[in-house]
């Protein structure tokens, strides 16, 4: 799929090559999503665990080759993605309701096409590869905590995004960008349930996906 995407942003660069100056730029970036992690398994067990929205973020590096209107950028992006969950248990006297997380520390790289100009409005498609450093259950009825790192995959997500590169002046080489990135998984990321049992015991076993929006803020500068 990188090999893909990589080779339709070098075809289209080219095709636009005529009379086009290529230029280089790389920035800092971060970002800041709602974050969830789906699979029908969850999903099909109602009020006894169900979906609570949760945060997570990435700072990191941006390079960026550009050719007229089309550009191709790789990012270097670790980061935190959050999977929330809360439910009931138990019925009548006996109920409790619980909150529970899934901590993930991940290392993204996402590999995007961009259209637009090097400032002004743009759109970018693509996909990330998410690498899964470290998970961490925890729970609100109890207050410890479990590593299950080794419940989770990596995973690959669809992205796209729209956003807009505002210059900070004519003589300056910054540029601000603000956007928009959509992201939903296209590979398995597995995990654990709400009560943190591995989703790969059950009977019939579901695919994860996981799902994240965020506002994207980055510091682009000029190299040539």
């Amino acid at each position: 799929m990188k090999k893909v995407l990589l080779s339709v942003g070098l075809f289209a660069m080219t095709m636009t090559a005529k009379a086009q100056v290529l230029t280089f730029d790389a920035g800092l970036k971060g970002a800041y999503s709602a974050t969830e992690m789906f699979n029908n398994n969850i999903s099909d067990l109602g009020a006894t665990q169900d979906y609570k929205m949760a945060t997570g973020s990435n700072y990191g590096l941006a390079l960026n080759a550009n050719l007229g209107n089309i550009g191709l950028t790789v990012e270097f992006l670790p980061g935190t993605f959050n999977t929330g969950y809360q439910g009931t248990i138990g019925s009548g006297n006996f109920a409790s309701t619980y909150t529970s997380n899934v901590e993930l520390k991940t290392f993204s790289i996402p590999i995007l096409v961009k259209f637009g100009g090097q400032t002004g409005g743009y759109a970018e498609v693509g996909i990330s590869t998410n690498g899964v450093n470290k998970a961490t259950y925890s729970n609100s009825l109890t207050t410890a905590t479990s590593v299950v790192t080794g419940k989770y995959n990596s995973y690959t997500t669809a992205v796209l995004g729209f956003g807009s590169k505002i210059s900070l002046g004519d003589d300056f080489p910054l540029i601000l960008n603000v956007g928009v990135r959509l992201q939903y998984g296209i590979t398995d990321a597995a995990g654990v349930d709400a009560f943190g049992a591995d989703l790969k015991g059950y009977p019939t076993y579901q695919k994860s996906s996981a799902a994240s929006a965020g506002l994207h803020v980055g510091l682009t500068y000029r190299i040539k």
